[in-house]
């Protein structure tokens, strides 16, 4: 019997995904004795074939991964302090799908100032920034 995995094999076999950023740098951690993203440290890990983790992380982010051409991180919107984050999706005209992107039922009949204020606090007390200025990274970039 030959020893050599075939291309199809491994991509028939599921990946391990980090549910919040979609890495693929799942770790064990004993400290917690459970695995965890080596990127964002969640330690909700989900398993998929590798096409449909593909999908997910293409709607996303915008690009498929092997495309990736630079990274987010070093992005203006990365590197914008909260107050000046703060002004850019109030001042966007697409304020509430940006809003509504990352929180599919926020409430509506807010002022738009009210709603931005409302947004940042529950993005601050679930520690999902991040997830903002992806999303912000991928609408702006050109």
């Amino acid at each position: 019997m030959d020893n050599h995995k075939t291309h199809n094999d491994y991509d028939s076999e599921p990946v391990r995904y980090c549910a919040k950023c979609y890495s693929l740098k799942i770790k064990y951690e004993e400290s917690i004795d459970s695995e965890c993203c080596a990127d964002c440290g969640s330690s909700d890990v989900l398993e998929a074939p590798i096409e449909e983790w593909e999908k997910k992380y293409e709607r996303r982010y915008g690009h498929k991964f092997t495309e990736k051409n630079n990274d987010p991180k070093k992005s203006f919107i990365f590197k914008l302090p909260l107050n000046k984050l703060k002004t850019k999706v109030y001042e966007s005209e697409s304020c509430r799908e940006i809003i509504k992107a990352l929180y599919p039922r926020f409430p509506g009949g807010l002022s738009r100032a009210d709603a931005v204020i409302l947004f940042f606090d529950t993005l601050i007390k679930q520690n999902r920034l991040d997830e903002l200025k992806l999303l912000l990274f991928n609408k702006y970039k050109k």
